[in-house]
């Protein structure tokens, strides 16, 4: 009979701690910790700055988005439809300039903001990319390569994801509300410039790792006609001259 009243008594005690939680953070959060003052700040996309898009090249022009204030994006996982969780009418903020678009998501106020908080903390989901329709470009040779230059479009949805087209431009990062100012349009904080840098550390670490599985996971020896580290090494050396020249020539500073 006392196992039984042991058992229930502590089935009431995790009933009552489980309303608790209910009661200071929403359901979907209860189910997992309390996210108050806890907010994904990051950075989707910078402009006039070519990434590398299916088998070439995009560029995104400044205002290409319009007036942003106007308009409802979404926040979405793996761009996902259904995995939209916030957008600009709720939890979702950007600020927007001539260099980026930044933003920040509130999770106490966001669906299954935990979920998102461990997702970035852990490095599941740490880089960040854009959904959006074009409606205006035209191709222009910058540093002999094709880009599409994108002077319209309407942005849909900004997405947290694994690995982002626009590499080390998009990232997000977990922070304290109470301890990290919000992002401003025009300027980023030591905050958001270290964060930027980790992410880069990251992300290289993360291809390391992914070449190095590759190499001894594999069943028997691939051959190949140039190793795997230097065609990287020659892919992100002709990226990055790509950058630099798109750089010079639309007079953007680093």
């Amino acid at each position: 009979m006392n196992a039984f009243i042991d058992i229930d008594m502590r089935a009431l005690e995790k009933s009552q701690a489980r309303a608790a939680r209910i009661r200071r953070g929403g359901l979907r959060n209860a189910l997992f910790h309390d996210v108050k003052d806890r907010a994904i700040d990051g950075q989707s996309n910078r402009f006039n700055v070519p990434f590398p898009y299916g088998n070439g090249f995009i560029m995104l022009k400044p205002n290409c988005f319009g007036e942003l204030t106007k308009k409802k994006v979404g926040f979405r996982i793996d761009h996902i439809d259904n995995s939209e969780l916030a957008d600009t009418d709720g939890a979702l903020s950007l600020m927007v300039d001539d260099e980026r678009i930044q933003f920040r998501l509130e999770l106490e106020k966001c669906e299954r903001g935990y979920a998102i908080a461990r997702m970035c903390e852990i490095d599941s989901r740490s880089a960040v990319s854009i959904g959006c329709d074009i409606t205006e470009e035209y191709n222009e040779r910058i540093a002999g390569h094709s880009v599409r230059v994108v002077t319209r479009a309407r942005l849909k949805e900004i997405s947290l994801c694994k690995e982002g087209a626009a590499g080390d431009d998009a990232f997000a990062v977990l922070v304290d509300t109470t301890a990290t100012p919000k992002p401003v349009a025009g300027s980023r904080s030591a905050t958001f410039n270290a964060a930027q840098a980790l992410h880069k550390v990251t992300r290289k670490v993360r291809k390391l790792k992914a070449q190095i599985a590759a190499t001894y996971d594999a069943p028997r020896p691939v051959r190949w006609s140039m190793p795997v580290d230097q065609l990287n090494r020659m892919q992100t050396e002709e990226t990055e001259r790509l950058i630099a020249y798109a750089r010079k020539v639309h007079g953007i500073s680093n």
